[in-house]
């Protein structure tokens, strides 16, 4: 399982508008990107508004903490709106692909000015 740099990850978060931002890729399988997503946004700090983005070579995932979902974000929203609809799943943890990975790379760059733009 590829949760063990959690932490570190989570180290590096950046802040997007207020919302404490993780974008990373890994070569694992969707089920491995959905176990590091959680596994960093719940490394995050639980007061501040968390995000979490892990790309895989033709997926994405989302996960939020519940301060980001009380601004107002919704992680099935955001991958829709970075994948050009496709994909969907909870407010709270979110998943699409069926893309190239330069697309994939793109929409986790985009992520943060996503969220700015809330």
């Amino acid at each position: 399982m590829l949760v063990a740099p959690a932490g570190e990850l989570a180290d590096t978060a950046t802040d997007a508008a207020g919302v404490q931002t993780v974008t990373v890729t890994t070569e694992g399988a969707a089920d491995d990107a959905r176990a590091l997503a959680v596994a960093v946004r719940d490394r995050l700090p639980g007061s501040l508004p968390g995000a979490v983005a892990v790309g895989t070579a033709t997926g994405l995932v989302i996960a939020l903490n519940p301060a980001a979902r009380q601004v107002g974000l919704n992680a099935s929203a955001l991958v829709k709106q970075l994948l050009g609809g496709r994909g969907g799943g909870s407010g709270e943890l979110a998943q699409g692909g069926g893309l190239a990975a330069d697309a994939i790379t793109g929409a986790l760059a985009s992520l943060p000015a996503l969220i700015a733009s809330r």
